[in-house]
């Protein structure tokens, strides 16, 4: 198999199409009103694109905290996922939180134990270094539903690979 050449970029604005239509192509995971809110929050917040040759294939959305850097968003399009994009992403946004003076990754997720989209999900979180702080049986952003709610914290002292 021929080598992919993958890059990580910082979000551009004409990228945001591109983005959207990941999240549409990924029902299971992201109701239609996510499309409204990514649109909006890849506008104003930071972030990152994985591009595979020159067509984005992957995000992720970050907000800065007072205490440390949450993905806000965070998606591979289905048939690149397992290629280690999202594994790129995840360094691109521990890098910028070590920029930031913030050590702490988090992330909230759907923490039904019962979908398995989701417990997908945070399998590959919990394989990348964090760890389940908490779940919320009725979040409140969620729709009442439950959040799981994760953390790594950050070596910020070893450069990232």
């Amino acid at each position: 198999m021929a080598k992919v050449n993958i890059t990580i970029d910082r979000i551009r604005k004409e990228d945001v199409s591109h983005v959207l239509g990941i999240i549409r192509g990924l029902p299971e995971w992201f109701i239609l009103n996510a499309v409204a809110e990514i649109k909006e929050a890849a506008k104003r917040l930071p972030g990152f694109v994985a591009r595979v040759g020159d067509v984005v294939r992957g995000f992720i959305i970050l907000e800065e905290r007072e205490c440390c850097v949450e993905i806000a968003w965070l998606a591979v399009e289905k048939g690149f996922q397992g290629r280690g994009l999202g594994t790129l992403l995840l360094r691109a946004a521990e890098s910028y939180a070590c920029s930031k003076g913030k050590p702490v990754l988090t992330v909230k997720t759907y923490g039904g134990m019962d979908y398995e989209p989701y417990l997908e999900t945070l399998a590959f979180y919990k394989k990348k270094g964090f760890k389940l702080y908490e779940v919320v049986e009725e979040y409140k952003p969620f729709n009442g539903q439950p959040a799981a709610i994760l953390i790594k914290t950050l070596d910020c002292r070893k450069p990232f690979e």
